[in-house]
């Protein structure tokens, strides 16, 4: 039985699958299998596993037709046999010695679920765009479990293909979900509101690659309108949070989807508070606008619709502080 089963499903990369399948074969960590689901490809894809068919670490798993990312990942999760399961998209690279750190950081914390690492975003086409960058800085910054439990509503606070947890945490959260949002986020949603114990690597240790078919850019779920509603329906479900009077704050370029997202999960709100002054007369929505002067119950939550990315005035951020405050916007 091997120590380490990396999962890489692949569909239609047959640019990249032998660059990010040499980068797991070459790991100074050897005591692993390799399971490539592939699921369904139609390019290149299959030709390029070939050459990899003789190699005793690699199992490849061909599904006849596409069954979509959960079903390949789930059937990666029945084959695999190690004691931790390693995730790896077939667009990226690992560094050499990532399964060795991240092996070395499970096993010298025995009571951690699941551990990430820091990316490096790359391109090879063009530079990258100034939101790539603004989240790998954001995903590196964000080590610890507490760290990403703060932001869990901004984005996925951990890179998919950098995911190294135990098989007990998988089976314990039943593998992947198919909810018709980003499956991974998911996951890690389940793993935050279940106790699950999360850290991540100081080291980068996963290129990143950024491109025109990355599953970021094409699959309608990871769209900016479908990540509002299952931010929206986790909070409802699963934070304490929810029940309490709720405000958004800002009305800018996401506060009306946010708003929407929010309305559709059957998250009533109080308010929307709006920094600008425009919009108090007539309301947002249907909903009344308040002002900076706007005095709130003690146990009033603000979802911050403004970007953290970008500057917030001196005036909202006089607002915001010692507040209940939940950034959902990168």
């Amino acid at each position: 039985m091997p120590a380490v089963s990396v999962i890489l499903p692949v569909k239609n990369q047959g640019k990249y699958i032998e660059a990010s399948l040499r980068s797991v074969i070459e790991q100074e960590f050897d005591d692993m299998e390799i399971i490539v689901i592939n699921d369904g490809s139609t390019d290149e894809t299959s030709k390029k596993l070939k050459t990899f068919r003789k190699d005793t670490h690699i199992h490849i798993i061909d599904l006849p037709q596409s069954q979509g990312i959960v079903t390949a990942l789930n059937t990666g999760l029945r084959a695999a046999t190690g004691k931790y399961i390693a995730r790896m998209d077939s667009d990226d690279i690992m560094h050499p010695d990532r399964l060795q750190k991240q092996f070395q950081f499970m096993e010298s914390n025995p009571d951690m679920d699941l551990c990430g690492c820091r990316v490096a975003c790359i391109s090879d086409t063009e530079a990258l765009s100034t939101g790539v960058r603004n989240f790998q800085e954001w995903h590196n910054a964000l080590l610890t479990g507490k760290e990403m439990r703060r932001n869990i509503y901004v984005d996925s606070p951990m890179v998919h293909p950098t995911f190294f947890g135990t098989r007990a945490f998988f089976e314990r959260l039943d593998g992947y979900r198919d909810t018709g949002f980003a499956e991974d986020y998911d996951l890690i949603f389940r793993a935050v509101f279940s106790g699950s114990k999360l850290a991540k690597l100081p080291k980068i240790l996963l290129d990143w690659r950024d491109h025109p078919n990355r599953e970021t850019r094409t699959n309608p779920n990871l769209k900016k309108d479908r990540l509002f509603r299952q931010k929206a329906r986790f909070f409802r479900e699963f934070d304490p949070l929810a029940n309490q009077p709720l405000y958004l704050f800002g009305v800018g370029r996401f506060g009306k989807a946010l708003l929407d997202a929010l309305s559709e999960e059957g998250l009533a709100l109080k308010g929307v508070i709006d920094p600008s002054g425009k919009r108090l007369e007539s309301g947002v929505r249907g909903i009344p606008a308040l002002s900076l002067d706007v005095k709130l119950q003690g146990n009033a939550v603000i979802i911050n619709a403004l970007s953290i990315s970008a500057a917030t005035p001196p005036t909202a951020n006089a607002f915001l502080t010692g507040k209940t405050v939940l950034n959902w916007v990168l």
